[in-house]
């Protein structure tokens, strides 16, 4: 093929992509918005402010918003129930004997498995697992202002967070769900890796001369960062492990989550009795009221878009929104939050030409850019299928000049062959007229 570079179609999978990209930046916009205005409280105690925004942010509205999957969960199995009906009817009408056993299996491949006890404690011990480190992950965001009450959790824009991110969604995938990487991807792995250590360097270097910035959110952001890209592989694993819905996993999870935040917030409640009054003025204000009630559905589409590109593709499929959300993170902080934007100075341009790269390697990785160059694309998707379809249409045709195409030096060789021999032959027997 001449191409050197090949640009796939976008499927219709590709379009959680886009929603989970639009939901990050209104669930960013609610959770701004939730901080109070310093007219609002007294300057002074702004801080004390700082716990109950990240618990009401990362704790209560995310578990509550995992309950609203009940409502997409009920509709999805009226509609299965629907087409196992439907599917029950044709097959009457066909075979009288058809039996009720039948039906039962028309949705599972395997129920027999799927039913099994073994397999359920197994689906049942990862949806622990899975709500343990959902929890923990956001714990950790709110324990950095349980141990450093005044300092508010931020992050710079375009730092190394998501290249960590990116190259530990990979390693996770490969050792969790023993996904079998090709040249691509690997050419995408150490590009991240490299542009990681670089952006490390430059966020070492802002740590250590600015006075403004705290570095100690680093530490809980990576703990964050490999509690949840585990989690995901989890996830995808017991999708396909378990053959349940996301909004199936989303109430049980949910469920497990809540245990862990009602045993949370009875502790915090009990040790912080100042956090009462905050809880209240939240509480009592139209304003944030509806700001909960938004930041609530907002997680749960967050979420869900979150869950349906686990499920319809893979957790190393989730870089290529990471990347606009970054973007999203930089929009935001230079509106509102000019004082994190003024951090970075010089190395600025270059963190967003780095993170224009690794927007190229996360499109190679995912396949959208095929490069044709040293054989690098050979064992893709692309070219694995275009393969199949002309083995295909070298076995269905007749015509010559499509097989002369697929022809190899042997196959002309062995046809030489039994072309002299039939002309050997017709030379031998005599003519009948």
């Amino acid at each position: 093929m001449r191409k050197k570079i090949i640009f796939q179609k976008c499927n219709y999978n590709n379009i959680f992509f886009l929603l989970n990209i639009i939901m990050t930046f209104i669930n960013f916009m609610i959770e701004y918005h939730l901080y109070p205005e310093e007219s609002e409280v007294d300057v002074n105690e702004y801080y004390k402010y700082y716990l109950p925004i990240q618990m009401i942010n990362y704790l209560y509205t995310y578990n509550i918003s995992d309950f609203i999957a009940f409502i997409p969960y009920l509709i999805r199995k009226r509609i299965l129930k629907k087409i196992e009906v439907n599917i029950f009817d044709t097959n009457t009408e066909d075979n009288n004997t058809y039996t009720d056993e039948k039906t039962s299996n028309l949705i599972y491949t395997n129920s027999e498995k799927s039913d099994s006890k073994k397999k359920k404690k197994e689906i049942l011990l990862r949806l622990i697992i899975i709500s343990v480190l959902d929890f923990l992950h956001k714990f950790l965001l709110i324990l950095f202002n349980i141990i450093f009450p005044e300092n508010e959790f931020n992050v710079i824009a375009f730092s190394c967070m998501v290249q960590l991110e990116i190259v530990f969604q990979f390693i996770c995938s490969y050792f969790i769900l023993k996904i079998h990487f090709y040249k691509l991807q690997y050419l995408s792995f150490y590009l991240n890796l490299g542009i990681f250590i670089i952006l490390l360097i430059f966020d070492i270097i802002i740590v250590s001369q600015s006075a403004v910035f705290d570095g100690k959110v680093y530490y809980f952001m990576v703990s964050g960062i490999i509690l949840y890209c585990i989690e995901y592989s989890l996830v995808k694993q017991i999708l396909l492990y378990g053959f349940i819905s996301i909004y199936y996993l989303m109430l049980i999870k949910g469920l497990f989550v809540l245990f862990f935040v009602i045993v949370f917030s009875l502790i915090i409640f009990l040790v912080k009795k100042d956090i009462y009054p905050i809880f209240v003025f939240f509480l009592t204000t139209k304003k944030y009221i509806l700001l909960i009630i938004a930041k609530i559905f907002s997680n749960f589409f967050l979420s869900m878009f979150l869950w349906l590109i686990i499920d319809r593709f893979s957790p190393n499929y989730l870089p290529f929104s990471l990347i606009f959300n970054e973007i999203i993170y930089f929009i935001v902080d230079v509106v509102y939050n000019k004082k994190n934007y003024e951090i970075i100075n010089w190395d600025l341009y270059l963190r967003i030409v780095l993170y224009v790269i690794s927007f190229i390697g996360v499109m190679i990785h995912n396949e959208i850019v095929v490069i044709n160059i040293c054989n690098l694309g050979s064992d893709t998707k692309y070219f694995l299928d275009l393969k199949l379809e002309n083995e295909e249409l070298f076995t269905n045709t007749d015509n010559p000049e499509i097989l002369k195409r697929y022809e190899t030096f042997e196959m002309d060789s062995v046809n030489e062959e039994e072309n002299e021999e039939q002309i050997n032959n017709k030379k031998e027997t005599p003519n009948e007229d």
